[in-house]
């Protein structure tokens, strides 16, 4: 646990699960009430670590980019081929939230560079994040309960003139070494998630992908999201970090604009934490 850096700070833990207990929602216990502080969102700002290698990893990764100047990232897939059942991961819902979504950041980050692709293929989002220091993707998640590793993101290719699914997988993104890449932040399902049980000691999900790659900070879920409530956390979340008077941004900035995020949401949303509970940030 890492102390406030100022009086009456927040004190900064890093919850690390072992097993089935490596997808359980710590940072959220406690009781959750009108008036109750008697809980972990207002006693600490929570993130989350694989490993402590991964934290030392993810730290020395922070303090070498920490002055990295790239571009911000947006890929978004308001649609995906197949679209109609959201129960059936193959053919996922459309997300009618990821364009406001999409303005709300690019308003908060408009002092930055901003590469924006709308339906991307996999190769297309690989190209473009070898020069991005933030890269936010509003789309699908997908995560396969047998092997992890082909857990990914739902994104587009076309064949033959048709549209089809193209998935960018921990597998493809952990094979990545991005020199300059700061902040991921995936507003997909479960990016967070892993159910493979002869693999729950292992951390294999999306999210530690994208830290493999070179991230330092990454922001997931945990389970499957609610298309408004993303559109809110990730607005408000971006508006803190990236909002007038922040010309930069440290480690604990990251943790504790989500926290905030979340908080707002959670103070409408009461009664619902499976509504927002799930956002998680993995890093230093």
């Amino acid at each position: 646990m890492e102390t406030g850096l100022a009086t009456g700070a927040l004190p900064r833990i890093w919850w690390l699960g072992t097993g089935f207990a490596s997808s359980m929602p710590f940072h959220a216990a406690g009781t959750h009430t009108a008036g109750s502080t008697e809980n972990a969102f207002d006693r600490v700002i929570s993130s989350y670590t694989p490993s402590i290698k991964a934290l030392g990893h993810a730290r020395q990764r922070a303090r070498a980019t920490a002055n990295a100047h790239g571009s911000l990232l947006i890929a978004t897939m308001p649609t995906t081929p197949g679209s109609g059942d959201p129960r059936d991961p193959q053919k996922p819902s459309d997300l009618p939230g990821v364009m406001e979504e999409t303005n709300l950041i690019t308003g908060a980050g408009r002092h930055l560079p901003t590469q924006r692709l709308d339906s991307p293929s996999v190769e297309q989002v690989v190209g473009s994040l070898k020069s991005c220091c933030i890269a936010h993707f509003s789309c699908h998640g997908y995560t396969d309960h047998r092997d992890p590793s082909n857990s990914g993101l739902i994104l587009q290719s076309c064949e033959a003139g048709l549209a089809a699914q193209d998935r960018l997988t921990v597998r493809r993104v952990s094979e990545l070494s991005l020199a300059g890449a700061r902040l991921a932040y995936l507003s997909a399902c479960s990016t967070a998630e892993n159910k493979a049980a002869r693999l729950a000691d292992e951390v294999i999900h999306v999210v530690s992908g994208f830290q493999v790659a070179g991230f330092p900070h990454v922001v997931g879920c945990l389970w499957p999201s609610i298309d408004r409530v993303c559109v809110e956390v990730a607005s408000r979340f971006y508006s803190s970090l990236l909002g007038p008077g922040n010309s930069g941004w440290d480690d604990r900035a990251v943790a504790s604009s989500l926290r905030e995020a979340v908080m707002a949401v959670r103070a409408t949303e009461m009664g619902m934490p499976l509504a927002w509970a799930q956002f998680v940030h993995y890093g230093a």
